[in-house]
């Protein structure tokens, strides 16, 4: 009998999450054995953080692409979940998918037997290294997709480098309630005579990775925000200069792509000779990096922007990008989880909408569109209510005018789907 994409999909969305499990890796590193152990045999930049993650990620694998064979893991994924496992830029196809589904299948069941269920991401995971091994990358660059510590990533027993971007309270109810925890999970990623790069971090933070990097006999190599000039920040790009790293150019927007490019350029700078890279190509490279449903506008008429930004720091980085634009109304499309800090998001928010449209996203976390209304309207009145996403976004673009920018956020679940609902409409 033929599978078709959903018997694949089912399955895997079906290996569930790890709520109500022991958070450890002993499934994954079960499953891995099984596969050969292909995460010890392949070059590995393994990278953490609260947000950043994935436009860091891209910034480096875009510019190794340029010269060698290189892996990228990242999640969650947009459009399609192949997305999240790409060589030099390309998606992991339906059928190698399908055949690496196929691959792990008999020994996930085999395992879940023995007491090592593993996880949907755990699996993935799996996946993604064995894919890179069999492919011969030259090297991966490995997103991790919560926290560091236990992450199912984090089974690498040596990469070559390990990377750090911002870190801030997120995810409490696993990370830690303090930064101090937040940031000893972090850390976890931190591996012996390995070098850390790593974004600026507030002193608590900081404190915690030192110690960290101390006992792990590695080394620290960061930038301080004054060691960068920039030049010009608009709504299509960046230009910057970094020591002896001259207008250096990003198309991702905002003052925060400016030092997640930074660090990545650090990393790239430490492997130029590792790589054949020099400073010109790191530069294209940087250029050429893109990271969708992070401050993407994704139609012009009416104008419609939209970021994944769901916690403090990155509604943050949004509110401060925003002045890039100009606008008559603010239009704002909106959903959140109720595990994120959802009262700041909408008191900022709610300060900038003309009008703010909410809707229901896909998740057993989400508000119901009801106790989402009723949080929204303790600071703002001029609310939408619409629970079918396609019909929200719609609306958002019916009602905006010429002068106007309609704004989607709160939620990369959400923004990923209204990717995939304008992609089809275009």
């Amino acid at each position: 009998m033929k599978k078709d994409k959903d018997y694949y999909l089912d399955w895997i969305y079906n290996r569930g999450n790890s709520a109500g499990k022991k958070r450890n890796l002993d499934a994954i590193k079960e499953l891995l054995k099984k596969l050969g152990d292909p995460q010890d045999k392949i070059k590995v930049i393994h990278i953490a953080g609260t947000n950043g993650k994935g436009s860091t990620a891209n910034f480096i694998a875009s510019t190794l692409s340029l010269k060698v064979k290189c892996g990228l893991f990242t999640s969650p994924y947009m459009k399609e979940i192949n997305e999240e496992i790409t060589i030099n830029g390309k998606a992991i196809s339906d059928d190698d998918f399908f055949k690496y589904i196929d691959m792990v299948k008999p020994i996930c069941e085999n395992l879940d037997v023995k007491g090592y269920k593993n996880t949907y991401f755990e699996t993935l995971t799996a996946i993604m290294y064995k894919y890179f091994y069999d492919k011969k990358v030259d090297v991966a660059v490995v997103e991790a997709g919560l926290g560091g510590l236990l992450d199912s990533t984090n089974v690498v027993k040596k990469p070559i480098a390990s990377l750090i971007t911002t870190i801030s309270m997120d995810h409490t109810n696993i990370l830690g309630n303090t930064i101090e925890e937040i940031s000893i999970n972090k850390a976890g990623i931190i591996k012996e005579k390995t070098p850390l790069f790593l974004y600026p971090q507030k002193r608590r933070a900081f404190e915690v990775i030192r110690d960290k990097v101390l006992e792990k006999n590695s080394q620290i190599i960061t930038f301080n925000f004054d060691d960068i000039k920039i030049k010009d920040m608009n709504n299509s790009y960046n230009l910057f200069d970094y020591r002896e790293y001259k207008n250096i150019k990003t198309k991702l927007i905002g003052e925060h792509q400016v030092y997640n490019a930074t660090n990545a350029i650090n990393l790239l700078d430490y492997f130029k000779e590792d790589f054949s890279l020099d400073n010109e190509l790191i530069k294209k490279g940087i250029y050429l990096s893109a990271n969708p449903g992070r401050l993407e506008m994704i139609c012009k008429n009416p104008r419609v922007l939209i970021d994944g930004s769901h916690n403090k720091e990155s509604i943050d980085y949004l509110i401060k990008s925003l002045k890039l634009f100009k606008y008559e109304r603010l239009i704002i499309g909106f959903s959140v989880l109720k595990d994120k800090d959802y009262s700041y998001i909408i008191d900022k928010l709610s300060k900038l909408a003309s009008k703010i449209i909410i809707t229901k996203i896909d998740n057993p976390r989400a508000f119901s569109i009801e106790d989402l209304e009723n949080e929204i309207r303790k600071k703002f009145n001029d609310i939408k209510p619409i629970e079918d996403r396609k019909k929200a976004y719609d609306y958002s673009k019916k009602i905006a005018r010429e002068n106007d920018l309609v704004l989607w956020c709160g939620s990369l679940y959400l923004v990923g789907e209204i990717l995939k609902y304008e992609e089809d409409e275009s």
